[in-house]
């Protein structure tokens, strides 16, 4: 039996060549590993996104469509469902809970979806965890805002900021906008139009001037009269000057009622600039205010944005399909009965989950809508059987990965024979038989091929603990545990076993060397 203080002195010897055999080996079983939890947390997270949901009910349609577009946010909403189908259906018995959704709305690229306040009691995600949030809280007013994470770090939202919601999923759709009726009719109406109050008020202006005048005129004709009976037998110049006098009199007059009356439109005119300014800012668009944000899920709750129904129903008074007829002031909106009239599907979870199937009969066979129930499990499985081709072929890809750095090792030591064909012909000069020179060899590639898989594994942990946080904040994939599963060991036992082989090749070649081959010196 050779023993394995030579076999660590023979690595040493060679440690450079050693060690870019490790390193090759390492990176293609890191890889490989790193697929693999992937594929393996990509289906997870994809089972886990509503952890306790037994069925989904939504407008009748594929039942992949279906579970796409209203659990993963993907695609475009389906047809909606009345609201009294969601009352008859959660008057059934065997439901335990039932969640209302709307979607059909966006901000800034993220999915708006309408709910109760349910949603964040009931819906789970990663196999049974609550929804929990960062930060505020869930909906008390018609115009509350709960963002995810993704959400809240994109776009840079905090507490208590406003958002305004966009119809349609376009990032370019009309904006769903709202006014206040905080000034009374009467100041709406006189501050509606600048240029018609201007105009209205030197109108005002010029009638009050003629009547001042007119006024003026009058009681100057009275005065004239007394004077001409009073004074018909006085001097004439007298007169004349009296005239005078009362010429100079009429216009220090008229321009004192000049000014005054320039005076008063310009007082008029800054008032009504100031009143402007009021019913400007009374006046203005009024959006959705943020009150909570939700801690990171790993799922699309991350980037979605929720609002109440009767949210939903609010923003969409004055519309008539996609199209905007009326404006409509948050006085008015809070006068309406704020139910909603459709929802796009319900989530569902049973008292007794083998009734799911009688449930699904009893939904296929409601009368008043055309409705399908979907079990998320299920359709899922599908989806993978159809994805299953995929998975297998990356599989496959690194799997030949590893091949390719097996046979950069047969290469490798391969090359290295001649260096080592007069260590072996020593070895064997005393007393090592062929067994023990094979030996050796089988060994040493056993010894790098286990510490290569220790470091593929721990370059495995390397890149999930630094790309955690990216990998679920962008894309949902949520890494639970580093541990070593049963199918990690069997690629570790095949890995060696192919290096086995791989060294068989070279082994057998120096097995046939001879001693004098070995101890002959080369020109």
């Amino acid at each position: 039996m050779i023993k394995f203080t030579l076999v660590f002195q023979s690595l040493l010897n060679r440690w450079l060549s050693c060690l870019l055999i490790i390193l090759t080996l390492a990176c293609s079983i890191s890889l490989y590993f790193t697929v693999s939890r992937i594929q393996e947390s990509v289906k997870s997270s994809f089972k886990n996104t509503v952890s306790g949901v037994d069925s989904v009910v939504a407008a009748r349609g594929g039942n992949l469509q279906i579970l796409l577009n209203s659990v993963f946010l993907i695609g475009e909403p389906s047809a909606p469902i009345q609201w009294n189908t969601y009352k008859d259906i959660t008057d059934n018995k065997k439901i335990k809970w039932a969640v209302p959704i709307s979607l059909g709305d966006s901000h800034k690229g993220f999915r708006v979806i309408g709910t109760t306040n349910n949603y964040f009691k009931e819906i789970k995600y990663s196999s049974g965890k609550n929804i929990e949030f960062l930060s505020g809280n869930s909906f008390n007013d018609v115009f509350d805002v709960v963002i995810g994470s993704v959400v809240a770090s994109k776009l840079n939202y905090d507490i208590g900021e406003e958002v305004a919601i966009t119809h349609g999923l376009s990032e370019v759709g009309e904006v769903h906008t709202f006014h206040s009726e905080d000034v009374s009719p009467e100041e709406h109406a006189k501050h509606e139009d600048h240029d018609d109050h201007e105009d209205h008020a030197k109108h005002e202006g010029h009638d009050d001037h003629e009547d001042h005048a007119k006024h003026e005129d009058h009681d100057d004709h009275e005065d004239h009269a007394k004077h001409e009976d009073h004074d018909d037998h006085e001097d004439h110049a007298k007169h004349e000057d009296h005239d005078d006098h009362e010429d100079y009199a009429k216009h220090e007059e008229h321009d004192d009622h000049e000014d005054h009356a320039k005076h008063e439109d310009h007082d008029d005119h800054e008032d009504h600039a100031k009143d402007d300014d009021h019913a400007g800012h009374d006046h203005e668009n009024l959006g959705f205010k943020i009150t909570g944000i939700l801690k990171s899920t790993g799922t699309p709750i991350d980037n979605a944005v929720f609002v109440s129904l009767a949210g939903i129903e609010a923003m969409h008074t004055g519309w008539i399909g996609n199209q905007k007829v009326i404006d409509v002031s948050v006085e008015q909106i809070m006068k309406n009965e704020l139910e909603p009239k459709t929802i796009s599907a319900i989530f569902l979870s049973l008292n007794n989950r083998t009734q799911i199937f009688q449930f699904q009969r009893d939904v296929l066979n409601y009368k008043k809508e055309a409705i399908s129930s979907v079990m998320p499990g299920i359709t899922l499985s599908r989806l993978w059987m159809l994805t299953g081709n995929v998975d297998k072929a990356f599989k496959i890809i690194t799997f030949f990965i590893i091949i390719i750095a097996l046979l950069g090792m047969i290469a490798m030591t391969i090359a290295g024979l001649n260096s080592r064909r007069r260590e072996m012909a020593i070895l064997r000069s005393v007393g090592a038989s062929p067994t023990n020179i094979v030996s050796l060899l089988l060994v040493e590639s056993i010894i790098i091929s286990i510490i290569s898989c220790i470091a593929g594994y721990i370059l495995m942990i390397v890149i999930f603990s630094l790309g955690k946080d990216y990998l679920q904040n962008n894309y949902g994939i949520f890494i639970d545990s580093f541990s070593i599963k049963n199918y990690d060991l069997q690629i570790i036992i095949t890995i060696i076993f192919a290096a086995l082989v791989a060294t068989i090749v070279p082994a057998i070649q120096i097995y046939k060397n001879t001693l004098r081959d070995g101890l002959s010196v080369k020109s």
